[in-house]
């Protein structure tokens, strides 16, 4: 007999700014308040309950390779990752101890692995990869889980896409929203066939880590300024294209709606500051992936803010929006009902038919007139579907 489906609970999404290494060594005001705002995050994602069966992290340091062609992405399925001391800077001179540093981690290549078939599942072109731990993640992490409070949950790495086209990657972090529901099987019968709604894709935790604004060139243009009061007037003019460009991102993500969000964020590569705070955009399309991956979601911005001339250090975190957001008639998320029809499509029915056939049935099992919009929203890629 069927039996009520529950709203499943996602975890959230969290965007922060990773920095450099010399956040770890470097003493300032700045520093010091960048490290306790990534501190408190990882206090936040230790306390989450139930406990994440993985992160999943994407990173300002980690495109898919050209190798591989446009439109690839990369998982990282290797077991025991080493780190990598991937700097922009040479530090064997000033500071040779950097690549000393070392971060004690837990891998789950078979997780990975689930995570690169979702993706191709999906109808994305993914490539499994072996590699190290990029500093976008290893730097930011050593200060969110230090020794005393350490990391217990295995982390599991995906690229973004190599290139400008950032609607693609808001379409990625699309895909990854059925992954973040907690392990508990969303059950359609009181006693649900073998292997029904396996759980294997539920409560992954996402953490996206760029920068906000990354801008070497305008950093270089205050230094190599000839005089003291030159490199002073080019610090304000860069530190307020900076500010101006946090602004206007922070507005974006402030929207609830995953729509408009998306079309507020498209919309500011159209800004003189984008050019100016992304010379080139690998720090950027991770924010892009967060806010994908959250969906309908409020976004908050975490911790003291800290811009700085060239450089912005957002941290985000999006909380799931209740599920009568769109409907108080709806008595099952849009997410959830996808991922539902995944696991129908590809677990029970070993059916031919498009996912989107079997939404299309799904809607109509539960007010198909509002869940319907919702659920076609969910899909990993925009198409026109008659209802």
């Amino acid at each position: 007999m069927p039996s009520v489906v529950e709203p499943a609970k996602p975890l959230p999404v969290y965007y922060i700014g990773h920095a450099g290494v010399g956040l770890l060594f470097k003493e300032s005001e700045q520093n010091h308040t960048v490290q306790k705002n990534l501190r408190a995050i990882g206090k936040e994602i230790l306390a989450l309950s139930p406990r994440p069966k993985a992160i999943i992290t994407f990173s300002g340091h980690f495109e898919a390779g050209e190798i591989h062609g446009p439109g690839t992405i990369e998982v990282n399925v290797k077991n025991g990752t080493y780190i990598q001391h991937d700097f922009v800077n040479d530090f064997h001179d000033s500071h040779p101890f950097v690549y000393e540093y070392e971060w004690p981690h837990q891998d789950a290549p078979e997780l990975a692995t689930q995570v690169y078939r979702h993706l191709v599942k999906a109808g994305l072109k993914a490539k499994r990869v072996e590699r190290g731990v990029d500093h976008g993640v290893w730097v930011p992490f050593k200060i969110m889980f230090p020794p005393e409070e350490p990391l217990d949950i295995p982390i599991i790495q995906v690229s973004t896409y190599h290139g400008y086209d950032l609607e693609s990657q808001i379409r990625l972090g699309e895909v990854f929203q059925p992954l973040r529901y907690n392990p508990r099987p969303t059950r359609l019968y009181r006693t649900p066939p073998a292997n029904c709604m396996d759980d294997r894709h539920d409560g992954y935790l996402i953490v996206a880590s760029g920068m906000a604004v990354h801008s070497f060139p305008s950093i270089a243009e205050i230094y190599s300024a000839p005089t003291e009061e030159e490199r002073e007037r080019t610090k304000e003019k860069v530190l307020q294209e900076s500010r101006t460009f946090d602004t206007q991102l922070r507005k974006a993500l402030a929207r609830r709606d995953a729509a408009e969000r998306k079309a507020e964020l498209l919309k500011l590569e159209s800004l003189y500051e984008f050019k100016r705070s992304h010379p080139t955009v690998e720090h950027f399309t991770p924010i892009l992936v967060a806010a994908g991956a959250a969906g309908d979601a409020d976004a908050e911005p975490l911790g003291v803010d800290v811009v700085e001339p060239g450089m912005s250090y957002l941290n985000v975190s999006y909380a799931p929006l209740p599920p009568d957001y769109r409907s108080t008639k709806l008595p099952i998320s849009g997410p959830t009902l996808y991922k539902v029809a995944l696991e129908i499509k590809y677990r029970i029915a070993n059916t031919d038919r498009p996912v989107e056939r079997v939404l299309r049935v799904l809607a109509a099992m539960v007010e198909r007139s509002t869940t319907w919009q919702m659920v076609r929203d969910m899909l990993p890629q925009e198409k026109s579907f008659k209802t």
